[in-house]
């Protein structure tokens, strides 16, 4: 049977490409045949387009507009910033097993693209967040088929606590499209709820579906050969900067971290040009990771490193909902004065935090057998 995935597949950031792989390798070992359906959306794919050195650049350099010093700055920005767009393109050539490109929900319904499969899967990424997808989209309704195909959604967000009258009046009416629905936090299954009779499971993020061997042949070793804090951020990191320098500070380990300037008094190197590949494997062998993302969270949980996360300031839920179901609230900090002065001395439990990751994540495998008709879940 063929399965096709509509989900956020372009973006260039870790979570968007290591959600998709995720659920695309736990469905292939379930014994489907896998697509991404290549839905590029062009509000996604435009941030994530690199620096052209040279459209604007060049004239403002030949009439000593711009500085030379700042003129290299710029041009190393835009060497990384390339290498690093390129790796991205790599891995969902690669590693995704994407269709034809589409870049509209229109598209996809004048090429029938939908009659080609026997499911559809839909979620597993903020799919149903208007303010990333630019409004809510019917694309991730697979409301683009009137085959009478299964339609899922899996592990789908809404990146969000609270949902506007128009908002609910589009849920209640494409929600109509599911023949099941698990959905990435509780806050999630709440709003929706009363906009639809189904029933609504909560369920891991994809990633968490894997185990660690499964990641094994995808990460790549780092350079760096040294301990060291790892230091992801996304958007601003006005929580992150202190907390990490205090931690370097504390533990006396240097820094990398994924801005292209000086952030640190005590840096060994930085990693904004990484592709997934590397993300992962500059995870697994650092011995703190401090971050606001999710998915650097749920990777330093993956490979048992000491981590803190900072609530992320637009889309907090999700780490939340992580770390509470995994007893590990005590490491989510807001400010540096949060931090402990022993670092060295947290014991983070790991076993028995892999045990209740091993039933989330049963649990949730069991939820997508049942979903694809696989599997029932024992409830009782």
């Amino acid at each position: 049977m063929k399965v096709g995935i509509v989900t956020i597949s372009s973006a260039h950031n870790y979570g968007c490409m290591l959600q998709a792989w995720g659920l695309q390798e736990y469905v292939k070992k379930l014994g489907y045949e896998v697509d991404i359906i290549n839905l590029r959306l062009d509000c996604i794919d435009t941030l994530y387009k690199p620096l052209n050195l040279y459209k604007g650049l060049k004239d403002a350099k030949r009439f000593r507009k711009i500085r030379s010093g700042l003129w290299l700055n710029l041009k190393k920005k835009g060497i990384r910033a390339n290498r690093k767009y390129k790796k991205f393109e790599s891995f969902i050539a690669n590693q995704l097993h994407t269709t034809t490109r589409y870049r509209s929900y229109q598209e996809l319904v004048n090429s029938k693209v939908g009659d080609k499969y026997d499911i559809l899967i839909t979620g597993s990424d903020q799919v149903w967040n208007g303010a990333i997808t630019g409004g809510l989209n019917r694309a991730f309704f697979l409301n683009f088929t009137e085959k009478p195909v299964r339609k899922l959604s899996f592990a789908s967000s809404v990146g969000k606590t609270e949902l506007k009258d128009y908002e609910k009046e589009f849920f209640k009416q494409y929600l109509k499209n599911f023949d099941a629905i698990a959905v990435r936090e509780e806050s999630a299954k709440d709003m929706l709820t009363p906009l639809t009779d189904k029933s609504i499971d909560v369920v891991v993020d994809p990633t968490l579906l894997l185990e660690v061997k499964d990641f094994e042949n995808l990460k790549k070793t780092p350079k760096f050969n040294k301990g060291y804090i790892f230091v992801h951020v996304i958007n601003a990191d006005n929580q992150v900067r202190p907390i990490a320098e205090k931690l370097s500070k504390l533990t006396g380990l240097p820094v990398i971290h994924n801005r292209p300037d000086k952030r640190y008094s005590n840096e060994l190197g930085r990693f904004d040009d990484a592709g997934v590949e590397e993300f992962l494997g500059l995870i697994e062998n650092a011995d703190y990771v401090v971050t606001n993302s999710f998915h650097a969270t749920v990777f330093a949980i993956i490979y048992q490193r000491k981590f803190f996360t900072i609530p992320h300031e637009k889309y907090p839920e999700r780490m939340v909902h992580l770390l509470n179901t995994l007893e590990l609230t005590d490491f989510l900090i807001k400010d540096a004065i949060e931090l402990p002065s022993n670092p060295t001395g947290l014991d983070y439990h790991y076993d028995k935090v892999h045990k209740l990751w091993d039933s989330q994540r049963k649990q949730s495998q069991e939820v997508l057998k049942r979903e694809l008709g696989i599997a029932t879940v024992d409830k009782k």
